[in-house]
């Protein structure tokens, strides 16, 4: 199913687009619902990515002190451009009504995953600098993506439980943490890993439950770093 001509003039209209821009129709396009890879996103989306990542290090450098380290701007650069991220940019600009995408992508409810719509948005950009060029991506950059600017500016993002615990364990002298996936249960949204992590020696420092290996991780990550009951203050009487 195709949006009507005027939802997507509407759509151009409002963000700085050509209604009858060719890139803007495929920068909507799916794959799936594509007859070549021209008519797709595919291509637009890889010039997207590359523009997102360049504005958003480069507003990084401005927005945050001169001495913020490496790190500090890395992990604020991520919560910007990853997935969930964008997919709440392409939502806010009304994309899942308007992404062209198979029918059996449409049947699975997958033109309504973030990872659809985060792509479809860096299509967008890559379609908006090819045909109006720098200074009007950079506007539709900063009115899409401006509260995630404004809230990485004003707090940028510690380190993630993964990195602490490694950095915890690289300083006492016990290397890198290894991951072990001990379970992994169900399917679809029911799906269900069961991590441990564990020291180089093996000694197993904590477990987590996530529904991606990576959150059953962070999971065990944090498990590890909670103080033990041993360690823990002892309550005043």
């Amino acid at each position: 199913m195709r949006p009507s001509r005027e939802a997507v003039r509407a759509f151009a209209e409002r963000l700085g687009f050509d209604p009858a821009s060719p890139r803007l129709a495929a920068a909507l396009t799916h794959k799936s619902a594509a007859a070549s890879v021209s008519e797709s996103s595919e291509r637009l989306e890889f010039l997207g990515d590359a523009l997102v990542g360049a504005f958003v290090a480069r507003f990084l450098l401005d927005a945050l002190p001169p001495d913020t380290d490496e790190g500090t701007l890395s992990r604020a650069r991520v919560a910007i451009i990853r997935r969930e991220t964008l997919a709440l940019a392409a939502q806010g600009i009304g994309v899942p009504d308007l992404l062209v995408v198979g029918n059996g992508e449409r049947r699975a409810g997958r033109h309504t995953h973030d990872g659809l719509l985060a792509d479809a948005y860096e299509a967008l950009v890559g379609a908006l600098f090819l045909d109006h060029g720098e200074a009007a991506t950079q506007q539709f950059l900063r009115e899409t993506l401006a509260g995630p600017l404004a809230a990485v500016a004003a707090a940028p993002p510690a380190p993630d439980a993964k990195t602490t615990l490694q950095m915890r364990l690289q300083s006492e002298g016990k290397g890198l943490p290894r991951y072990r996936t001990i379970s992994e249960e169900g399917g679809g949204h029911d799906h269900q890993f069961t991590v441990e992590v564990l020291d180089t020696a093996g000694a197993v420092l904590g477990r987590g439950v996530g529904v991606t290996k990576r959150a059953a991780q962070t999971e065990a990550a944090r498990s590890a770093l909670a103080p033990s009951p041993a360690r823990s203050p002892a309550t005043p009487e």
